[in-house]
């Protein structure tokens, strides 16, 4: 379909292309959705959102989204057979508390929950996505959970609890994820005191350590964070939080320059890296991994194996 594409965008017009190029995307999108994945999509008037129901294994998720760019991230969410985020979440059937930080739009978490049962707690500072993350939510009572299950904490990850400015590089639209918090040159690829700001918030922020010791979430037993290179940072405010053990497993995107930063928190705490994903092998970019508490690493390589042959057939190469 790509290359049919490709060769007719060559012949049409300029204008008639740039019409129908969102489209055709769109459409594309849909047959993944609908005839690669056996999925739907519907309107919902109580929420004034548009819905998905997406098969996730042997249970189906259902997700808002608001947007082109929040739909199109949940149906490809899974067709990589070599995403780790993907096997982690199937594979991850002891969690009993998952915190999501850098949540987006909340669909890894709640596919999470919609597996596993486990109570679930979003850290998010972009508010379009706290209200993807909370129709999620409501989507999610509807049917056999219960709000308490669910925690929404509209704030940064970082290595301390104060106010300090949200600096939006993207619209403020739903499915935007180029956002900063406070120190631009705090981010990834030497930091964004270039880009482009649309607009600027005031916002809390909070640590790992403080979401449990100051503020009575529970504690979580698996943490996923996904947070443009501030990573580092929110390491150092989860020091109580590492040295409890009471995190089994950690599933962490680390931009370049903060991975000995990281290692060595994981390693004095007791964990040992066991699976990375490189998410774009040309260039040195970002990259998933998964930490594991030592005593657990068999076990989880052991479940990695399985998950993998049970999604895709084969481990991945």
């Amino acid at each position: 379909m790509a290359t049919i594409a490709h060769n007719l965008s060559r012949l049409l017009p300029r204008a008639l292309f740039s019409w129908a190029q969102p489209k055709w995307h769109l459409l594309c999108e849909l047959w993944e959705l609908y005839i690669s994945q056996g999925g739907s999509i519907g309107r919902d008037l109580e929420l004034s959102c548009w819905v998905i129901n997406k098969p996730l294994g042997q249970k189906k998720v259902c997700v808002p989204a608001r947007s082109f760019r929040e739909f199109r991230r949940i149906v490809r969410f899974g067709t990589n057979p070599n995403d780790l985020v993907f096997h982690w979440i199937n594979m991850i059937d002891d969690c009993e508390v998952l915190y999501d930080i850098g949540a987006a739009n909340g669909h890894e978490a709640l596919s999470t929950h919609s597996l596993h049962g486990c109570h679930t707690v979003f850290v998010e500072m972009f508010t379009p996505s706290i209200e993807s993350i909370l129709k999620g939510v409501v989507l999610a009572t509807r049917s056999s959970s219960v709000p308490s299950n669910f925690d929404v904490v509209a704030a940064a990850c970082d290595r301390e609890d104060r106010y300090a400015k949200v600096h939006l590089h993207n619209p403020p639209v739903a499915g935007g994820t180029y956002n900063s918090f406070d120190n631009l040159e705090a981010y990834c690829r030497g930091g964004r005191q270039g880009e482009k700001v649309w607009a600027s918030q005031w916002s809390h922020s909070v640590s790992i350590d403080s979401l449990h010791q100051l503020h009575g979430l529970p504690k979580p037993t698996h943490v996923k964070m996904d947070i443009d290179g501030f990573e580092d940072r929110a390491i150092n405010g989860a020091t109580a939080t590492l040295e409890s053990r009471h995190v089994r497993s950690w599933i962490i995107e680390i931009n370049p320059g903060r991975e000995a930063t990281v290692h060595k928190a994981m390693e004095a705490a007791g964990y040992c890296d066991i699976a990375h994903f490189v998410h774009y092998e040309e260039i040195d970019d970002c990259e998933d991994h998964l930490f594991v508490r030592n005593d657990l690493a068999e076990d989880y390589k052991k479940r990695l194996k399985e998950v993998r042959l049970k999604l895709y057939g084969d481990s991945p190469k």
